[in-house]
């Protein structure tokens, strides 16, 4: 059991994968995805010292680190920051009050060191962990010539059978030969410790070739409890019953563990660790990454392509079938790509059901690399026909940073999910506009919004019974001083995914306040901020500042939002609600979740979106499917808002079956918040 407690902090997973590796061995190892995680983990829990990151949504490192400075119950804390940027990051860190720092990418030694001397100051007794460190070369190679230790023959099933023993092995244990005997002969791996016990088994139950030898540093159980290391060398010399059979010698190595030739051993252990996916033992993103770039520099001669894949609704297996069955999809395509693709590609998985693979640039090749993952998906999920979809980047510049291009392929695949007609597509030009298009929105964001080049407009909402305008739904427009008008459509995607849709919602918000009297106005809730610090605290205190009834302020929140974190999502619209907003469920029906949230969230307004009924409705269902809807939600005691009406049909449609509310172009565009007003007070007098 570890002695200490570590609380790795950090919202991308690899750089906690990466930091648990290095010091999962020693430490107890707790994990938080941003400050607001960190503190809560820092309040119930024990921790001897953190791994802070700098960058991180919903609350930095800077702040978290200020926060625990405050705090005299965690002030004494030791923390470590770790960035990717030196310099000011380092300097105002050390100001703030961290003990060290550490730098991206990680070197294992380095960071290691860096932590054990903070813990050294801060917990332990500094000549104990000298003593405990400082190892013998001489001796340590002295019991590894001499080969003194228990020597002894195994038959392995379920579980180690002991066939021949030897005195040293009773020696090792601290038995007598009767003893073991009567304790272990039967299943010796019981003196396995748990933290080593599947490793060491899974070692001796993999079907290997006459010859193959095992070599493996774990610890044990003696008969009295006691804890040690031993070195376990054991050869398969035959196969009897379908179970191997082999010679095993071991080793005490206790007093010399951490010696040069077992260092060694663990840092290629820890190495395999860093760069390959624990379940399909193809490389991860940082092995892909770092071999890719090594890969294509090694080949200069030939084009290759960056293919990125991405399998159908992934998620939904996961939770309908079970995990066993997602990780059973995950390897088979693990494994075909190593029988198609071993020594003339670069493949791993990069989280989830990403892959990537870097390939030799020819159509024939990467189709037919397609068509073989694509049948093993089948083969291995055969409930249902489930696709996998490709994106393509060809590599023009191969000392291109290898994450960059595969965000490339990224953007191809995005193309392709959810079609029916192709599962593939390759980056081009039109994508390579849309790529640069992003870096200037994300150079120009933060100046359009500070020098007022967003512009909140007002989409009426009307009684569908009078046409009288009852409400309004809050959108954004961009006016850029040299570019015209921005479609929403071109920067609301990708501001939700940099993060800066919090800044331009919170903005939205503050202009619609200020005009609120009578006639409520809804605004969107980007999913991303229901895990800021206070986001319901900010928003109660924004109607009050302008003295404004929080019921006029109606706040829309998409079903795809309940589907990332139900409980926090709950939680937080009973908070808003008690407080006397009114919550409005956005695009309701677009996904598998719908009726979960319909039971599970209080909210009081469904808005169904037109679009529903412009598919090709072959069955006559849709009228019926979206009347059901209206129906429901009456009987549920919830309005209904029907958006994106365009015709008179579609309006009488709705009336007639019951829809409160609806807008769209057939009633009035979005328009600028002074020309709502006046449309609203001309309601008023006629």
């Amino acid at each position: 059991m570890a002695e200490h407690t570590m609380l790795l902090v950090d919202d991308v997973d690899m750089n906690l994968e990466i930091l648990e590796t290095i010091f999962e061995e020693h430490f107890r190892i707790l994990k938080a995805h941003n400050g607001i995680e960190a503190l809560d983990i820092l309040k119930h829990d024990k921790v001897d010292i953190v791994i802070l990151d700098i960058v991180m949504p919903v609350m930095d490192g800077f702040e978290t680190l200020e926060r625990i400075r405050s705090d005299k119950a965690l002030m004494d804390i030791p923390v470590v920051v770790s960035t990717a940027e030196g310099g000011e990051n380092e300097e105002r860190a050390l100001i703030d009050g961290a003990d060290d720092f550490i730098v991206k990418p990680y070197s294992p030694v380095v960071v290691y060191k860096r932590v054990e001397n903070i813990l050294v100051k801060h917990v332990l007794e500094q000549q104990k962990l000298r003593d405990a460190l400082v190892e013998s070369k001489e001796e340590y190679n002295s019991l590894a010539d001499s080969v003194s230790g228990g020597i002894s023959v195994w038959k392995v099933t379920d579980k180690v059978e002991v066939l021949y023993f030897n005195d040293g092995l009773c020696e090792i244990i601290g038995c007598t030969r009767d003893e073991f005997s009567a304790l272990y002969k039967d299943d010796l791996s019981r003196i396995l410790h748990p933290d080593d016990y599947k490793n060491v088994m899974d070692k001796l139950r993999r079907t290997k070739e006459l010859g193959y030898k095992i070599n493996s540093v774990h610890r044990i159980r003696k008969k009295n409890g006691e804890v040690i290391w031993v070195n376990l060398t054991a050869v398969l010399y035959k196969i009897e019953d379908g179970a191997p059979i082999y010679r095993a010698v071991e080793v005490d190595v206790t007093e010399s563990k951490n010696n040069e030739l077992l260092i060694e051993q663990q840092n290629q252990e820890l190495s395999h660790a860093l760069e390959y996916d624990s379940l399909t033992d193809i490389y991860n993103w940082r092995g892909f990454c770092n071999r890719t770039a090594i890969f294509l520099q090694e080949h200069d001669y030939r084009d290759y392509v960056i293919m990125k894949l991405d399998i159908e609704r992934f998620k939904v297996i996961n939770e309908l079938y079970g995990m066993a069955i997602g990780d059973k999809i995950l390897c088979a395509v693990a494994e075909c790509m190593e029988k198609c693709l071993k020594g003339a590609a670069v493949y791993g998985r990069l989280d989830a059901d990403n892959f990537a693979i870097c390939m030799p640039d020819d159509k024939t090749y990467i189709a037919d690399v397609r068509e073989a993952i694509q049948s093993s998906v089948r083969a291995a999920f055969i409930y249902h026909n489930t696709k996998v979809y490709f994106g393509i980047y060809p590599i023009t510049d191969k000392n291109m940073p290898v994450d960059l291009m595969c965000d490339r392929a990224t953007l191809a695949l995005e193309t392709v999910k959810g079609q029916y007609s192709r599962n593939y597509a390759v980056f081009d030009e039109k994508l390579h506009q849309k790529v640069l298009l992003e870096q200037e929105f994300n150079n120009e964001m933060d100046w359009a919004l500070k020098t007022g080049q967003f512009h909140v407009y007002i989409q009426p909402v009307v009684s569908l019974d009078t046409g009288k305008i009852v409400s309004g739904e809050a959108l954004i427009r961009w006016f850029h001083p040299e570019k015209g008008i921005i479609s929403p459509g071109d920067f609301i995607p990708f501001f939700e995914r940099n993060g800066f849709i919090v800044k331009l919602d919170a903005y939205i918000r503050e202009e619609v306040v200020k005009i609120l009297e009578k006639t409520p106005v809804s605004v969107n809730i980007s999913r991303l901020e229901f895990y800021a610090p206070e986001f319901s605290k900010n928003l109660i205190a924004l109607v009050e500042k302008h003295h404004v009834d929080p019921s006029l302020l109606r706040l829309e929140i998409t079903e795809s939002a309940y589907m990332d974190d139900p409980e926090q999502l709950l939680r937080e619209m009973d908070i808003l609600r008690r407080s006397g907003f009114k919550i409005l469920i956005d695009d309701f029906g677009s996904g598998y979740s719908s009726l979960n949230m319909l039971k599970d969230a209080s909210a009081d307004i469904i808005k169904l979106d037109m679009k529903f009924l412009s598919g090709n409705d072959s069955y006559g269902r849709e009228k019926n499917i979206l009347a059901s809807m209206v129906r429901m939600a009456r009987e549920i005691g919830m309005e209904t808002v029907a958006e994106g009406i365009e015709t008179e049909e579609q309006a009488a449609f709705l009336k007639k079956m019951g829809c409160e509310y609806g807008q769209g172009y057939y009633y009035a565009k979005p328009m600028p918040l002074e020309e709502f007003l006046k449309k609203v007070e001309d309601t008023r007098l006629n």
